[in-house]
């Protein structure tokens, strides 16, 4: 049967769907002549416009797919679209349902959550699979289907000459045209157990500032502006802008950083995709399959006996895993990553 059109669950989370990207490309490489249409939740498709692979956006609207009715109404939505297949980056049994009223003709994901009688191609998610970086399980689905998985995959964010214009812009207004400028993102909506403190972050800002010149700008949404106002705190000259941007305008600003310093987090992904100098703190998570993917990418973390732990609040209280990391390590470190 011919490929014309192609449906891609995309995953909730803007790391996780940054991480998909090398799949996407790897599918749109292998069904070159379909169009892909991506379904996704308001807060990741940023991540996939201005796309090429892409020839269409579908987003999950809150109250009108919400619950049954609106999962049957999504579902009747896509039957006129009549897709040819549906590729399932989000592992939920929904993501399989979906797809199935939405009358896919071939579905094609994980065999967990209770859904693999939905799906036509159920890949088993097997121990070796899950030990591999997040960006090879989602490239694991296109091998299945008879695509390439490349070597050392790096995902790609596309950003218009437009975009690039207007964060010059920005940068020109607040004075720091033609100068270096140094990013941080001191949030993380998993929990305290990936938040490195704050007062690091504007000490690594300080010591980068201080020896390149130059400014600094804080990243968040609404839910990170406690920890962007105590980096500010520490650092009265840094510009915050947590809760004031929309998403595809901070990845255009971040695309300008000279370095960025960051959490495990969505920005972290953003920012190594776009291949700005990018110094990841890890404390309860492992950055062996989730760190930062791109060729100017570290991960910085302390291992010790309970790390990683994987767990939103540290069982024992004491967050060493985090407070471990001296901010003078982490900015050697994003000083290398420069060069």
């Amino acid at each position: 049967m011919a490929i014309k059109k192609i449906l891609v669950r995309a995953p909730n989370w803007i790391g996780d769907a940054v991480m998909c990207l090398p799949a996407l490309a790897s599918l749109a490489e292998l069904y070159p002549s379909s169009e892909i249409f991506v379904l996704a939740k308001p807060r990741v498709v940023p991540v996939f416009e201005k796309n090429p692979a892409v020839s269409g956006i579908i987003t999950v609207e809150g109250r009108r797919h919400k619950g049954l009715f609106g999962t049957i109404r999504l579902s009747w939505e896509l039957r006129d679209k009549d897709f040819d297949l549906a590729v399932l980056f989000q592992n939920a049994f929904g993501a399989a349902f979906i797809s199935l009223l939405g009358a896919a003709r071939e579905r094609v994901g994980y065999a967990r959550d209770l859904r693999s009688g939905l799906l036509t191609r159920a890949i088993p998610a097997s121990g070796e699979i899950m030990k591999k970086h997040q960006v090879f399980y989602y490239l694991n689905i296109i091998k299945e289907l008879g695509g390439s998985v490349p070597e050392k995959p790096v995902p790609q964010i596309h950003i218009t000459s437009e975009e690039a214009a207007e964060a010059a812009m920005f940068l020109e207004k607040n004075g720091l045209a033609g100068k270096p400028v140094f990013g941080a993102a001191p949030g993380a909506s998993y929990g305290p157990s990936k938040r490195w403190p704050p007062e690091r972050f504007a000490s690594v800002l300080k010591g980068l500032t201080d020896e390149y010149g130059g400014g600094a700008l804080v990243f968040g949404g609404p839910e990170d502006k406690e920890a962007c106002a105590r980096v500010k705190e520490s650092m009265p000259s840094a510009i915050d802008l947590s809760g004031k941007m929309q998403l595809r305008k901070s990845i255009a600003l971040i695309s300008q950083m000279s370095a960025f310093v960051t959490n495990d987090s969505g920005p972290m992904h953003l920012s190594a995709a776009l291949g700005v100098p990018t110094a990841a703190v890890f404390g309860s998570t492992e950055d062996s399959l989730t760190g930062p993917v791109g060729r100017k990418a570290a991960s910085v973390r302390e291992k010790i006996d309970c790390s990683p732990c994987f767990k939103r609040e540290c069982a024992f209280g004491h967050y060493d895993c985090l407070k471990r990391v001296e901010a003078g390590r982490v900015l050697a470190i994003a000083k290398e990553l420069m060069k």
